[in-house]
């Protein structure tokens, strides 16, 4: 009889140790999705974006673009600024991401990896959602400048440009303040801080992402996002053979 006892009581307790770790799985993924919720609009959006790069707090370059968004998965980078950029594209459909230049006949396949301007890569600025690329593996509390944070662990699950990314989120609010980002090997590369928090559209967010480059030192970029608007797209701003008739 002791001995019966003592398997249903060890069965009830791996039955409650894993229900534990369900609802711990839930509960970050809604923590990462609160923070797209915040970080993005909606799924069908457009918005300008400025990135200011910097080296010894001396500015280097500037370079200004259109985003459209298409949902989770799909977004189309127009370069604007400077007036020779005019004519290149960034198109980004799942894990797929290509480069098309006006004049050229087909779009080139390029990775999420390489590096667009300064310290930003091509997926930071063509992929604005976390839970899409990211399983967040665990958490722990800390403190921070007297507030109480998530630091959230996340692993990649897709082709993402960052093998693992450490969020540091506001408990309250979910609004995220830093991100830091790593290599397979968990090397450091590069530390980005969402600031100057602005009313739009209904809920604060962050209009600006500072990236501190944390291999080559005192390189950083600044990211300005502006002129945020809820707006569906045709299919065709989202398929690689239309680059070519795109203004």
């Amino acid at each position: 009889m002791k001995k019966i006892l003592i398997l249903i009581y060890s069965v009830l307790f791996l039955y409650n140790f894993s229900y534990t770790e369900d609802e711990n799985r839930l509960n970050l993924d809604e923590i990462l999705k609160k923070v797209d919720d915040i970080r993005a609009p909606s799924n069908h959006f457009k918005c300008e974006l400025e990135i200011v790069c910097y080296k010894n707090d001396k500015k280097t370059s500037v370079k200004k673009f259109e985003l459209y968004v298409g949902d989770e998965t799909k977004s189309l980078v127009k370069f604007v600024y400077p007036y020779e950029d005019k004519g290149k594209f960034l198109l980004m459909v799942e894990e797929n991401l290509w480069f098309y230049n006006k004049g050229t006949k087909n779009p080139i396949r390029i990775t999420p990896q390489q590096r667009l301007l300064g310290e930003v890569s091509n997926s930071d600025v063509a992929r604005v959602v976390y839970s899409v690329d990211y399983t967040p593996l665990n958490a722990e509390e800390v403190v921070i400048d007297d507030t109480r944070m998530y630091k959230l662990f996340l692993k990649a699950k897709t082709k993402a440009a960052y093998d693992s990314v450490t969020l540091f989120v506001d408990k309250e609010t979910y609004k995220p303040y830093k991100a830091e980002f790593y290599t397979v090997g968990g090397k450091l590369l590069k530390t980005a801080y969402y600031k100057n928090y602005q009313m739009i559209l209904d809920k604060e967010r962050p209009t600006e992402t500072e990236i501190i480059d944390e291999i080559r030192k005192g390189n950083r970029s600044v990211m300005k996002y502006s002129n945020f608007e809820i707006k569906e797209f045709p299919s065709y701003y989202f398929q690689k053979e239309h680059l070519q008739y795109m203004k």
